[in-house]
């Protein structure tokens, strides 16, 4: 979970995606590419800026998050881990996670961002990450855009664990449960600071995949 110790904030009104930018992502979304041999072969995960990323994951979440799934890196009991096909710049790792559950069938997302021993250092990127966060939206086909909201949950050192959410300013039914959380946690020895989009739904309320694929 390393990131430098500058992070840039972006703000509203920062510029689209370049037209490199978009064929990058645009390859990534394709998730699975044919080899020479004919088969499916997992493409590599890409890194890809800040904001794409975040519009990219949220595009995704009415299919499940199936788009930017990758390869398989952890399958146990109840749940499996795949690497995503897109990655946030400086994250050690994200992992789209899969649950075994009647009643809860949805994918999540989550990038580990940062690791440090020193609270302060762990809760300046916890708040750089979030002011991050706070310009980052989810663009339409039709060229509108919808912005990430939510308030902010200052960290305390005497609290293991702090989570600041943030939601899409949309009347989508799609997003209604889509909630995007930046969260410091105390890990034995510690601190770490994750990015997880979730959604909380019942396997007949996720839409976008057929149901003999779950």
């Amino acid at each position: 979970m390393a990131v430098l110790a500058a992070v840039p904030v972006y703000s509203q009104d920062k510029s689209d995606l370049s037209h490199e930018d978009s064929l990058v992502l645009a390859e990534a979304r394709g998730g699975l590419i044919p080899a020479d041999t004919g088969q499916k072969t997992p493409r590599v995960p890409q890194v890809l800026p800040f904001p794409a990323v975040i519009d990219s994951v949220l595009k995704d979440f009415p299919n499940n998050l199936r788009n930017i799934t990758g390869q398989l890196v952890l399958a146990q009991g109840e749940f499996e881990n795949y690497a995503s096909v897109v990655e946030l710049p400086g994250a050690e790792s994200c992992i789209i996670t899969r649950w075994h559950s009647f009643d809860d069938t949805t994918a999540s997302w989550q990038a580990q961002m940062f690791r440090s021993e020193h609270f302060s250092e762990a809760s300046g990127r916890y708040h750089a990450l979030f002011r991050q966060l706070q310009g980052c939206y989810l663009k339409l086909v039709d060229g509108s855009k919808f912005y990430l909201a939510g308030d902010w949950e200052p960290a305390k050192e005497e609290a293991p664990f702090t989570t600041s959410t943030l939601r899409l300013r949309t009347g989508d039914e799609r997003y209604k449960e889509v909630k995007v959380e930046v969260e410091l946690v105390f890990l034995v020895t510690d601190w770490a600071v994750h990015i997880n989009i979730v959604s909380k739904k019942r396997d007949d309320e996720v839409g976008g995949t057929d149901e003999a694929e779950r």
